[in-house]
């Protein structure tokens, strides 16, 4: 019995070309999801799932684009233009705009709350006594040594 000669009819399979996620310049699979995001925010589709399925694409990668597609931020554009060159993935992208945003939101919240209660009322409330904290452990830590 001849051991380690037997072959498979089947051919080889060929190793992907790692060019093959890009079609024109653009990384394949997030021109879909902006597709698909596009048309779901048209009203053209009922749902996530069906807009994902008629252009090729997944509803996690659609709602990232969704995500992008919203953004406030100053640079939008400039985000989605290296999501599709392939320089940033498009999780990460819709992650860090997501960041982004809910950190706008915390700003504009903390200076209505300055420009409602006043200057004075948090100097004298919220500043003046944690540096009466500071200073007291200070004075305790060299009263100590």
């Amino acid at each position: 019995m001849m051991r380690g000669l037997l072959r498979c009819n089947s051919p080889r399979r060929q190793r992907a070309s790692a060019r093959r996620h890009f079609r024109h310049g653009c990384r394949a699979a997030a021109a879909r999801a902006f597709t698909a995001a596009e048309i779901y925010l048209d009203k053209r589709v009922p749902s996530l799932a069906a807009a994902a399925m008629h252009c090729g694409s997944n509803v996690q990668y659609v709602q990232a684009a969704i995500v992008l597609i919203q953004n406030e931020t100053a640079k939008p554009q400039q985000m989605r233009q290296w999501v599709l060159e392939g320089r940033m993935p498009l999780l990460a992208a819709a992650h860090a705009a997501k960041q982004l945003a809910s950190w706008r939101r915390w700003m504009k919240q903390r200076v209505q709350f300055g420009r409602n209660v006043g200057i004075t009322e948090v100097w004298a409330d919220a500043i003046v006594p944690a540096l009466g904290e500071e200073r007291g452990e200070l004075v305790r830590a060299v009263a100590a040594e």
